[in-house]
């Protein structure tokens, strides 16, 4: 099911075609066309699309299950990404083809944009300059900086920590994705030969990202892609455990992706219906 409520910024909730008629705060917390923007979230027609298969099944089996809950304010960046596509798309030059969907007997993907001439599948990504980072292999090292010349430290050795190239890059998730809309395009007579992503900096080169090794507004990362075996069965493994829970209305396991619980306190919309967030937060609360 699509969102059906926002978390206002008093933690109440309110239907959002009722919002977009009428703010029941004192003001609006944002212009209404920014809220329609962050209010659009997918339908379920009986198929899941490849992210919604990417993400935890707890969290997809919940969304599709329940009229579900979504905090604008955490929504800005997902839309900011989401919106910019069709930027873009305006702007790919000929011989390119733009968001086009395709489906096959378990999911459905939408690719960015698919260079023709040169055969090569094209993703856009906003990020943050923190996962940027991992993806383009960079990992905190302590570097000597010489010695400390005041202070308390003084002639003490000075070690600063410094993100350098050089460590594996973070990109499995982004891969597992862009691998299978592979397999999509091949279906429908488009090779593909390479496959590149556009990184943009959502935050701007501000100080945070320059102290990730960062030194500019975006990266194109090239991706060598997962063997097409391993993620037919991967993709195919996640459908059937999807479809079996909302076969037989039986909640999936507990979700691996948790950030150390943090997605599940602050970015999860469907954690009111989850029973490890009501018995470990909610109830604690009471």
């Amino acid at each position: 099911m699509p969102a059906k409520y926002f978390k206002c910024l008093d933690g109440n909730k309110i239907e959002i075609s009722e919002c977009y008629k009428n703010c029941r705060m004192k003001e609006r917390c944002m212009l209404l066309p920014v809220l329609k923007a962050v209010g659009k979230t997918r339908a379920w027609y009986g198929k899941p699309s490849v992210t919604q298969l990417l993400k935890d099944t707890r969290q997809t089996y919940l969304e599709i299950k329940h009229d579900y809950t979504i905090n604008p304010q955490n929504a800005i960046a997902s839309m900011i990404g989401t919106n910019s596509h069709s930027l873009m798309e305006g702007n790919v030059p000929n011989g390119f083809l733009s968001e086009v969907r395709l489906e096959d007997d378990i999911t459905s993907g939408q690719f960015d944009a698919y260079d023709m001439k040169n055969k090569t599948l094209i993703d856009f990504k906003f990020f943050g300059a923190y996962r940027i980072a991992m993806a383009l292999g960079k990992r905190p090292r302590w570097v000597n900086k010489g010695v400390y010349v005041c202070g308390v430290n003084k002639g003490k050795p000075k070690w600063v920590q410094e993100f350098q190239d050089g460590g594996v890059k973070d990109v499995l998730e982004i891969s597992k994705q862009l691998s299978y809309y592979k397999i999509l395009m091949k279906q429908h007579g488009l090779e593909v030969k390479d496959i590149k992503v556009q990184m943009l900096v959502r935050g701007g080169l501000d100080k945070t990202a320059k102290s990730y090794g960062l030194d500019r507004m975006s990266y194109v990362v090239r991706l060598n892609g997962i063997s097409e075996h391993w993620i037919r069965m991967y993709m195919k493994a996640k459908y059937d455990k999807l479809m079996k829970a909302l076969e037989t209305d039986t909640l999936p396991p507990l979700c691996k992706n948790r950030w150390n619980d943090l997605k599940c306190k602050e970015y999860c919309g469907v954690n009111e219906f989850c029973p490890y967030y009501k018995e470990k937060y909610m109830e604690h609360k009471k």
